[in-house]
């Protein structure tokens, strides 16, 4: 009988009152250069470090069956479970800031934009992707990718990115 023993670093990146989420940062190696992916969803759902939702598991699952050791995790919007179709004024300068860099870290080796359907279905989504991906330089702009289905962009929640063989990514295409 063996036993096995594995340490998770958290860390969040919040306002002072705890209502909007810039970034989730979980890396599960002890290596001083860990291989890292930025994941972009559509909001966060805790700012509690020792919680986990649904989507955030399944992010951390694929992510290890990629064979990273950690992932950041980023959102379009910062505010804290917002169920609501997404709007211009729902976007920040400090949320973007956010983004792009986590974007940018040094060892962010994939950038996965795993927002949904959103990208096609609403403009204020599109257009906010588009600004963001633009002040990307040209090699990092190669390694982002969007999470697929059979007929498009998929959030993680979706049964089809859970299907057997793990996540599908394309190239970004906007």
């Amino acid at each position: 009988m063996i036993t096995e023993k594995s340490t998770i670093a958290v860390e969040m990146l919040l306002n002072e009152e705890k209502t909007e989420r810039y970034l989730y940062k979980r890396i599960w190696s002890k290596a001083k250069a860990p291989k890292l992916a930025c994941v972009m969803t559509i909001h966060p759902g805790s700012s509690d470090p020792n919680s986990m939702d649904l989507t955030t598991m399944l992010i951390a699952n694929a992510i290890n069956e990629m064979g990273y050791d950690g992932f950041l995790g980023v959102n379009l919007t910062s505010k804290l479970q917002q169920k609501r179709k997404i709007s211009a004024s729902d976007f920040s300068e400090e949320n973007d800031s956010a983004i792009l860099e986590a974007f940018n870290e040094e060892n962010v080796e994939k950038i996965i934009v795993a927002v949904g359907s959103s990208i096609k279905t609403n403009k204020e989504v599109n257009a906010q992707l588009k600004s963001i991906i633009a002040q990307l330089s040209e090699e990092r702009q190669k390694m982002v990718e969007v999470l697929v289905g059979l007929d498009g962009p998929v959030h993680p929640l979706t049964p089809i990115a859970r299907g057997v063989g793990g996540w599908k990514l394309a190239k970004l295409k906007m």
